[in-house]
């Protein structure tokens, strides 16, 4: 892939002017001279290189996305790799790592939005129905990219009516991430692929009964409880995304099985601990295990590199291997004074060359299938192996997916508290998503 060159229109075909004019002069013809200057041939359009976008020339766009330094640094460091492709476009890169949500949402309001920005669930929601992301599927072929270039569940989650509206930068999932130390200290084995739920409260129990860490750290959150409820044979919603599954045995028990965990000291919060959330918690050897990603890698290599972690991928639950895969997409502004130059930075942040850059990083996998099996962390391998169990799902369940979300977090966080068991507190979050799902 070379360099391109601003748009040009195909000359048009040369006019040859000539006239013959016949003299009646003395019985004889005479040709007259030419009235205009011969015709050249006006040089060709440069092809553009395979795989590159034509632009608005002059184009200047906007980038913005969440996320740490870690994750700024990936970027600033695709917006160079684009450059190389596309070097009259011009990436103001802004990222807003608070409250991206609520943010981008008031600027879209105002007018000010940027070019391009990440997409998640939330914001599909907000902004693919009202037209206001650009339908990305042309410049996807002007590209010569496809659908079929992604791992296909992660594009349910930006996709209407077949028409795609952003693309997945990337993905996640979530592996049993301990301590080597902790489990000597408590004198077992460590955790290996075979493992069961009983497996881990065993050690957890073996390993808070050592004193020096919490046997095993989760907080109230949707997302942790996720592979829990799959692994039990549940799901948050129903196939089609139109009502709440929570209140069901399969939920209800996985829930139980969590929440007896924290009752009895064998599961911490990150706070109870002392720690902001429980990757940091492992950092700071405060527990012995916890469910965490891939995003581990980076964090303990700059954080807490003196510190020994390992993981392998989560337990098996009592209906078989279960995980939960993260997404987020990178859309474009329909508003776009550059839509273009912004589609096809949209398309090269999320193609195979520089996944497979991302990916080098640590910081998360590839969208393309076929680079799976790039992964060179050890750790990392292991994690990214939940993203083929066959009761993973990809945490999408419709417009609504941020209600279904909130509504399992704060039910067990009620169930943590004591304020309800478990079968109260998720009866509840069925009715409240089931009120969300009617529009009340």
């Amino acid at each position: 892939m070379k360099k391109t060159s601003t748009l040009l229109f195909p000359a048009l075909s040369l006019l040859i002017v000539s006239s013959l004019v016949l003299a009646a002069c003395g019985g004889g013809a005479t040709t007259a001279a030419p009235t205009t200057a011969p015709a050249t041939t006006a040089p060709e359009a440069t092809p553009l290189p395979k795989g590159v976008i034509a632009t608005e020339p002059g184009a200047s766009i906007v980038f913005s996305g969440w996320g740490d330094e870690t994750e700024q640094k990936i970027y600033r460091d695709s917006i160079d790799r684009f450059n190389k492709l596309y070097p009259d476009v011009t990436v103001d890169y802004q990222p807003i790592p608070s409250d991206f949500q609520t943010k981008l949402k008031a600027a879209m309001a105002g007018g000010t939005a940027p070019d391009v920005f990440y997409v998640d669930d939330q914001l599909m929601t907000a902004f693919g129905p009202t037209g206001q992301l650009l339908p990305l599927d042309d410049y996807m072929k002007e590209a010569g990219a496809s659908r079929g270039d992604f791992i296909p569940a992660l594009l349910s989650i930006f996709t209407l009516k077949d028409v795609t509206y952003a693309l997945p930068k990337d993905w996640g999932t979530l592996g049993l991430v301990y301590l080597p130390e902790a489990f000597k200290a408590a004198g077992i084995a460590e955790p290996t692929a075979d493992w069961t739920w009983n497996d881990l409260k065993a050690a957890a129990e073996a390993i808070q009964a050592t004193g020096k860490y919490a046997g095993f750290c989760q907080g109230a959150d949707w997302a942790r409880f996720a592979p829990w409820a799959f692994g039990n044979g549940g799901a948050y919603a129903n196939a089609d995304n139109t009502a709440p599954a929570l209140d069901t045995p399969e939920v209800r028990g996985a829930a139980l099985f969590v929440t007896d965990m924290y009752k009895q000291g064998l599961i911490k919060t990150a706070s109870d601990v002392g720690a902001g959330w429980c990757g940091e918690a492992m950092g700071k050897k405060l527990a012995g295990m916890t469910y965490e990603g891939g995003w581990m890698v980076n964090f303990m290599r700059q954080n807490y590199a003196d510190v020994d972690w390992k993981a392998v991928p989560l337990p098996t639950g009592p209906k078989g291997k279960a995980d939960v895969i993260f997404t987020n997409g990178i859309g474009v502004n329909a508003a776009s004074k550059y839509p273009r130059a912004a589609a096809a930075f949209a398309v090269f942040l999320t193609g195979r060359q520089n996944q497979g850059e991302i990916m080098k990083t640590g910081f998360a996998y590839s969208t393309h299938p076929d680079q799976l099996g790039d992964v060179v962390d050890a750790n990392d391998k292991a994690i990214a192996q939940g993203g083929t169990f066959n009761l993973t799902r990809v945490a999408y369940w419709g417009p609504n997916t941020g209600k279904v979300n909130d509504a399992v977090s704060k039910a067990l966080e009620r169930v943590y508290l004591g304020d309800q068991t478990v079968d109260e507190s998720f009866a509840q979050a069925q009715e409240e998503v089931q009120a969300a799902l009617d529009g009340k």
